[in-house]
């Protein structure tokens, strides 16, 4: 006589179904700090193409003398052109209809994930890739770029640090901090620039939590109030690929943002039962999820890249 669990099996059209809801369910609870979007600009939109403004003027009143002037702000933009992800999973209909299947275990949550960190991937690989910008040219992370990209005798302003000494510390902190207030606009008046966050990859999460928590660091051989102490708040991104490089963020202009990114939202489910092209070809049944969406990085000012050489 047959044991009783030889005689239970798994329907492949339920098991497509059963990681469907997983999928579904992990995406509300991802387990990923979706910082690219909450941070940038984000646009949840299915348009084939978007154009971005890149301010080049100040906002700013004067006195009334008969004509109302006007600003453009459409002089500098990029343009966004969403690109198509894909990820999926198939197995042979026979394997997931055996009495030994035992789920989809932790594929669907994994594959959430992901969908979930996309954003935030393209945005490190273009921090990290440092291509020319349309802003002015130059690449992101630059020691010249422009104030005003129309008028060079408004000055220059730097976002790169690199070489020794450039290391996360509360001495390197304030020099940061400095770099934003230094930033003119485009009429040359202060911007008013102030840092306000640090993107960090893991290895330097508790250095930066030491440097914002403390109450006291040692000051040549006395403790001093730590004047940094919860001036900003931590992203740690575990997209990004260096552990020394590190980001200090400027974001409390509105309207200014280092990087826009835009997808359709919910990914596209696409499920292959028995019934299709997939398992007449392979005997396999699988599903996929489909993504459209890009990221750009946008205003070289609010954003700094230091090396992290000791």
């Amino acid at each position: 006589m047959g044991s009783e669990y030889n005689l239970i099996s798994t329907d492949a059209q339920r098991a497509l179904e059963e990681f469907s809801q997983d999928f579904a369910a992990a995406l509300t609870q991802p387990g990923v700090e979706e910082w690219a979007k909450v941070h940038g600009l984000y646009r949840a939109s299915r348009a084939l193409k978007t154009t971005y403004p890149i301010p080049v003027s100040a906002a700013g009143y004067q006195e009334f003398k008969g004509d109302v002037k006007y600003r453009s702000i459409f002089e500098k933009s990029l343009t966004l052109i969403p690109k198509t992800w894909q990820d999926g999973v198939s197995e042979l209909a026979s394997v997931i209809e055996a009495p030994d299947f035992i789920g989809w275990t932790s594929e669907p949550a994994a594959m959430a994930a992901a969908a979930t960190q996309l954003l935030n991937t393209i945005i490190v690989e273009q921090l990290e890739a440092n291509a020319a910008h349309p802003y002015d040219g130059l690449t992101f992370f630059n020691a010249a770029h422009l104030c005003n990209v129309f008028k060079a005798n408004v000055g220059t302003f730097d976002n790169d640090y690199a070489g020794a000494g450039t290391t996360l510390s509360s001495a390197n902190l304030s020099l940061a901090k400095v770099g934003f207030r230094s930033i003119k606009a485009p009429n040359g008046k202060p911007l008013g620039l102030r840092l306000t966050h640090l993107l960090v990859p893991a290895a330097l999460e508790e250095t930066a939590r030491a440097i914002r928590d403390r109450s006291l660091i040692v000051s040549g051989n006395a403790a001093v109030d730590n004047i940094d102490k919860g001036t900003f708040e931590i992203i740690v991104s575990d997209e990004l690929t260096s552990d020394a490089k590190w980001y200090p963020l400027a974001l409390n202009k509105p309207g200014m943002y280092p990087w826009i990114c835009q997808d359709e939202g919910a990914p596209e489910e696409i499920r292959s039962d028995k019934s299709s092209h997939l398992y007449a070809t392979t005997l396999k049944v699988g599903v996929a999820y489909i993504l459209r969406g890009n990221g750009a990085l946008a205003l070289p000012h609010c954003v700094q890249r230091w090396e992290g050489a000791a």
